[in-house]
């Protein structure tokens, strides 16, 4: 009995790894029928979406040899930016660490690979604050930028750096990504409202305000807490 996929009408998914990369692919004229899915398989449909192995491996991404099947797809927790990809025969979902492409200096040649939008923030300024500075804050209040606001957009899913406190503005809507990682077009106008976020805990706002001018400098004006 065979085990390579035979022709039907409901596709199946096949997931694989390679370091912190994911794939999932898709075949929708392939099922498995009783059997479950086996490594030979998992090779077949893997083979089927040589193009796109064979591109992200020439812009430096991923390597095309090293992609792993993983039987149980519930253990892969998907992160990361996305994409995805389709072929003749099936359609791919990736997801690459933002650090690969952050050390990209424009956008990789991957003919057919569509980045999704993604929820994104810009870092204005940071601080190492301490607890009676933190104590401090209060509505009405001002903190002191320590340097002239600067715009480093990131996606909100992105590790939050090194700096302990730092001011961010969060778009409304998800940004292209191509817009977030400075390979396409400008960035939209930054959000008015701005809030010092813990990098540890970048989902909690510690302070929600707007940055206005002071002296030579300028301020974050504290709205609520």
């Amino acid at each position: 009995m065979s085990f390579i996929p035979q022709a039907l009408t409901q596709a199946s998914t096949w997931h694989y790894l390679c370091g912190q990369a994911r794939l999932c692919i898709s075949a929708d004229d392939f099922e498995t029928g009783d059997l479950v899915s086996c490594a030979a398989e998992a090779a077949v449909v893997l083979d089927l979406a040589g193009e796109l192995l064979d591109a992200l491996a020439a812009a430096g991404l991923v390597s095309a040899a090293d992609w792993q099947w993983v039987a149980q797809s519930g253990a892969i927790s998907v992160s990361g930016a996305q994409a995805s990809w389709r072929g003749a025969e099936v359609h791919a979902q990736l997801s690459l660490p933002w650090a690969t492409l952050r050390a990209l200096g424009k956008a990789p040649e991957v003919p057919g690979l569509q980045w999704h939008a993604t929820p994104a923030e810009c870092v204005l300024a940071h601080w190492r604050l301490g607890e009676e500075e933190l104590a401090a804050l209060e509505p009405g209040g001002l903190l002191l930028l320590e340097a002239p606001a600067t715009c480093q957009p990131r996606a909100r899913a992105e590790a939050a750096g090194e700096a302990p406190w730092q001011l961010v503005a969060r778009w409304e809507q998800p940004l292209p990504l191509e817009v977030v990682m400075g390979w396409g077009d400008a960035l939209p106008a930054v959000p008015v409202h701005c809030q010092l976020i813990d990098a540890s805990r970048p989902e909690v706002a510690r302070a929600r305000g707007r940055l206005i001018p002071w002296g030579t400098g300028q301020a974050l004006r504290i709205d609520s807490l």
